[in-house]
């Protein structure tokens, strides 16, 4: 009997290890946190190529003699056959005024002048990076006309796009979809200087990661897009990963009170701070 109860109490004392290890497993953050970059990432390279088009397609001397540099691009228009604008960052690096590295091309093609409700452009890329940064995939840019509050409001269509992170020694890349809607809250008054403009970004997209995880994202407070800050400044956006352990989680933008590329993921109700040095 004392032989019986000696084996039970090694086969408890094994069941309660096994337990206890299993139980004390730390959750790997790690999938789950590579989504959220890849998706702020995306966010900020797209909201950037928003801009740009912005400026250019307003720029009056551009369209009086035909070229104008903006932006740190040779730009160029043409009213016929089509109307079309190319945004020329040069077969070399340019510097730009927010501090980012372009290069390559982005050409806008549009059904009629931009400024007027309904207009639509469609822009493409060639070769266009942004701090090593490959931009793939047609780009759907809409003026969409003034809402009740007497705002312009421009729709954004990513259909599909490719988005690679280029290095000296290797190159990765994930798959981005994106529906948005972008409303000019400020800046209306001031056409020419875009220091002040702020557009309020809203909506929703869909990826592949670079770790191969699908993932959906939304806005729940609107991203704010202040043209005198290299980064997203606000807002907050909602993340959807079903075949990860860690499934969802919230990206918060945390600049409200000035320009940072500071940013917080929470997963889990834990905070996790990421600071990006060039996306």
């Amino acid at each position: 009997m004392k032989k019986i109860l000696i084996l039970c109490g090694f086969a408890l004392l094994f069941a309660c290890a096994f337990s206890c290890k299993k139980g004390s497993i730390e959750t790997n953050y790690n999938p789950s946190l590579i989504v959220a970059n890849n998706q702020v990432i995306a966010e900020r390279a797209y909201s950037q190529v928003f801009n740009i088009f912005f400026m250019v397609v307003n720029d009056s001397t551009l369209k009086a003699d035909g070229s104008n540099e903006i932006y740190g691009a040779n730009c160029s228009y043409e009213a016929s056959p089509v109307i079309r604008y190319v945004i020329d960052y040069l077969p070399w690096y340019s510097p730009c005024p927010d501090g980012k590295i372009r290069k390559g091309v982005i050409t806008a093609t549009l059904d009629k002048d931009f400024d007027m409700t309904g207009a639509s452009a469609e822009l493409t890329f060639s070769g266009y990076t942004i701090d090593g940064l490959l931009l793939e995939g047609n780009n759907i840019i809409v003026n969409e006309g003034i809402n009740g509050d007497l705002q312009p409001v421009y729709s954004h269509l990513v259909p599909d796009a490719v988005v690679s992170l280029v290095d000296s020694v290797s190159q990765s890349l994930f798959r981005w979809e994106s529906e948005k809607t972008f409303t000019l809250v400020d800046g209306k008054a001031t056409p020419g200087n875009y220091d002040d403009d702020i557009f309020m970004i809203s909506g929703s997209a869909t990826g592949t990661a670079t770790n191969n995880a699908v993932f959906g994202a939304s806005t729940v407070e609107a991203l704010g897009n202040y043209f005198d800050c290299r980064w997203i400044r606000t807002g907050v956006t909602l993340l959807s990963m079903p075949g990860l352990d860690v499934n969802s989680g919230s990206i918060h933008y945390t600049g409200a009170d000035s320009c940072q590329n500071l940013v917080t993921y929470y997963f889990n109700d834990n905070p996790f701070f990421e600071r990006f040095e060039r996306h």
